[in-house]
């Protein structure tokens, strides 16, 4: 009989267990793996809308925060948009083709809310509205520099990639 050097150990004999990971293991880590990525890519599918929405909502807000900024630097817009005397209801539309129409005071801003690369407001319409004033009674224009005691509200509509129709409502009061 020999004796085993330290060198070389006596072979080991194979247990009765088997070590690593077996096909039917790594399937099914494979399948739990892809339903993972399936869930993870189908969120991202809603929220890539979402974003688009959120920038277009940001972009009327920033457009409706210009819009409140010049009525009330300049009440006498009205004028220019109703006459001097406005029956409530009374309304103008500015589209891409009519907004050169606009008093000069919005005609910038109507120039930036339908140029793409200001804005992202695809097919978009401004309509802007006379109102009663906060105590109920019609809008009362006077000539400028006089202001004016009227309601106004401003609708934004547009139509994004997605098809359906979008638009925001602002209201505002002019005068006290």
């Amino acid at each position: 009989m020999t004796v085993p050097s330290p060198l070389h150990p006596p072979p080991r004999r194979p247990s009765g267990r088997q070590h690593g990971m077996s096909l039917i293991s790594v399937l099914v880590a494979i399948v739990i793996f892809s339903l993972g990525m399936l869930t993870i890519a189908s969120i991202y599918t809603l929220a890539v809308p979402a974003m688009t929405a959120n920038a277009e909502a940001m972009d009327t807000a920033a457009f409706g925060n210009q819009f409140w900024s010049a009525l009330q630097a300049n009440p006498g817009i009205l004028n220019a948009m109703f006459g001097a005397q406005p029956s409530a209801g009374t309304q103008v539309t500015y589209s891409p083709s009519s907004y050169t129409s606009a008093p000069s005071a919005l005609q910038p801003m109507l120039s930036n809310l339908f140029s793409p690369s200001h804005m992202n407001l695809p097919n978009a319409s401004v309509t802007i509205t006379a109102q009663n004033g906060a105590d109920g009674n019609p809008c009362s224009a006077p000539t400028p520099p006089a202001s004016p005691l009227c309601g106004v509200t401003l609708l934004i509509n547009w139509a994004p990639s997605s098809g359906a129709q979008r638009s925001q409502t602002f209201n505002y009061q002019v005068g006290f």
